[in-house]
């Protein structure tokens, strides 16, 4: 009988953001288990052992999503998580100069598509946050009961998209 340990990543760490019981990896030395850039192969993790993969204010940075999606696909076991919060495109700190990318609820609404390298992550909940402080302010509620509305008129501060693997590689 082989054990399959299930680990949880906590990619793009930085200094105050370790959690404890987590894989912390950032390209930056702060203390974290794992020293590695995301940017390049992920050989900190074995193919299919991740059951939860987290990024906050990290995806914006990569170089490129499709390395990104690709490896965290790898990595995740099917029906594991792969968690990302992003600033959204009307957020002025979308904008700084290591940003390399912008992010809207459509964007996710519309992944994938059938171009789409990665074939078997699907988005399973998006959540816009109109503050990021005050997540479950009545106006995060009403931004997400109409959330393409919402966005088309109004602030909003970040994304937070859940995304599961399916093992559907087609």
């Amino acid at each position: 009988m082989i054990l399959v340990v299930s680990m949880h990543y906590h990619l793009c760490c930085g200094p105050q953001k370790i959690l404890p019981g987590w894989i912390n990896v950032d390209r930056e030395k702060f203390g974290q288990e794992v020293v590695a850039d995301i940017n390049k192969p992920w050989s900190f993790s074995k193919p299919g052992s991740a059951e939860y993969i987290l990024i906050e204010d990290g995806l914006e940075h990569v170089e490129s999503l499709e390395h990104f999606l690709e490896s965290a696909s790898r990595i995740l076991k099917v029906g594991g998580t792969l968690e990302i919060q992003v600033p959204h495109f009307k957020n002025p700190s979308a904008y700084r100069f290591t940003h390399r990318h912008f992010f809207s609820h459509s964007m996710f609404t519309i992944f994938l598509e059938p171009h789409d390298r990665v074939q078997d992550l699907r988005v399973t909940k998006i959540h816009l946050l109109v503050d990021k402080r005050f997540p479950l302010s009545l106006l995060d509620i009403f931004a997400n009961a109409f959330p393409a509305i919402w966005e088309r008129f109004f602030y909003v501060s970040g994304i937070r998209v859940w995304l599961t693997k399916t093992g559907n590689n087609a």
